[in-house]
């Protein structure tokens, strides 16, 4: 199971990714299941028969424009430093398989092959996909930071302080931290064996992502799109839950989704099927919605961004294998330093 579950699924044949699928859509529907038994059935009923049909039709809607700026904030990211010329075919093609996170089993596993197989080396690569998973978690607090911020100024009591006063202090201190960590030692460990090397990686991906939010208009893209993904993922899930009859305020949905965001669908396994449809939920809850509500309304949200998109991510796969099959022999091949960056160094 941890060999079918690791890594990422370009190279599984046709029986073991419907084994997947079908595993996927069991732990989805037993989390959705579960939490309506706690939630109580007949207050799940009540809601689910009466939905707002023209709420369900924005929650999936959004999840285009959600799409949308992830892929602006791939191509992007893909670009800075001169990196791998990620465009067309290949470009939607990594990205449907990315959205989801169903295909992108392992995190970066996905991203490094993609990387690696449109001709940088495999240190490149290794902290290009660092970068982004940094850019796809730091994205978050930049939009729930503020929003802590102006609740505790307002005075609201939910979500509680506990959320709240976290959510207002600690972000800042922990980026602020890690990228002095990183302007420190990323020089000392690089070329490093063992944990050294990885910490190297790690450091130098925080660096390339202070270096975009340093310069958010030479690297508009990457930041703007990744701040379009998430905001529009979170207006599915506000609009998921209109559409059984709860209007959650906006301040008490943010906080409540970034923190139950602790893993996103990309890093979770089988892209956070039945994980997140059960850690969501009673987060919500917790910052104010009932938990009837906050059951369906993720369920919705939740069939939106996986599997909505995905059919496209397997329509990809053939795109993406020949990419891997067409990679450049030599390392470094398709990409170049500029500046003398020595974190993108072949």
């Amino acid at each position: 199971m941890q060999k079918l579950l690791g890594g990422h699924h370009l190279e599984r044949n046709g029986r073991q990714l419907a084994g997947l699928v079908a595993l996927a859509a069991l732990l989805f529907m037993a989390g959705a299941v579960g939490l309506a038994y706690v939630a109580g059935f007949h207050a799940v009923r009540q809601r689910l028969i009466h939905p707002h049909w023209p709420w369900l039709v924005a929650s999936a809607a959004v999840e285009i424009v959600s799409f949308a700026g992830y892929l602006l904030a791939y191509r992007g990211l893909s670009r800075v430093e001169k990196g791998p010329d990620l465009r067309g075919k290949p470009l939607l093609a990594v990205v449907a398989s990315g959205f989801g996170g169903f295909l992108a089993q392992g995190g970066g596993a996905l991203d490094h092959y993609v990387m690696k197989a449109t001709g940088a080396s495999d240190r490149e690569a290794a902290v290009r996909v660092s970068a982004l998973g940094g850019l796809e978690h730091g994205s978050i607090p930049w939009i729930v930071c503020p929003t802590a911020i102006a609740l505790l100024i307002i005075g609201v009591h939910k979500p509680p302080g506990d959320f709240t006063l976290p959510w207002a202090v600690i972000p800042p201190i922990g980026f602020l931290a890690g990228v002095a960590a990183a302007e420190h030692w990323r020089d000392e460990l690089r070329g490093r064996d063992g944990w050294r090397g990885k910490m190297a990686v790690f450091f130098d991906g925080v660096h390339y992502v202070w270096m975009l939010f340093r310069h958010p208009i030479r690297y508009d893209a990457a930041v703007i799109g990744m701040l379009v993904f998430w905001g529009a993922d979170m207006f599915s899930l506000w609009a998921g839950m209109a559409a059984f009859g709860f209007h959650m305020t906006a301040g008490a949905l943010i906080l409540a989704y970034g923190t139950g965001y602790v893993l996103t669908q990309r890093t979770a396994p089988l892209g956070g099927a039945g994980l997140l449809m059960v850690i969501l939920p009673p987060t919500i809850m917790y910052c104010g919605a009932p938990l009837a509500a906050a059951v369906l309304g993720v369920f919705a949200h939740r069939f939106f961004s996986l599997w909505l998109f995905m059919p496209a991510a397997f329509a990809g796969l053939p795109t993406l294998r020949a990419l891997g099959r067409a990679a450049p022999d030599t390392p470094g091949e398709g990409t170049s330093e500029t500046q003398g960056e020595p974190a993108l160094e072949h």
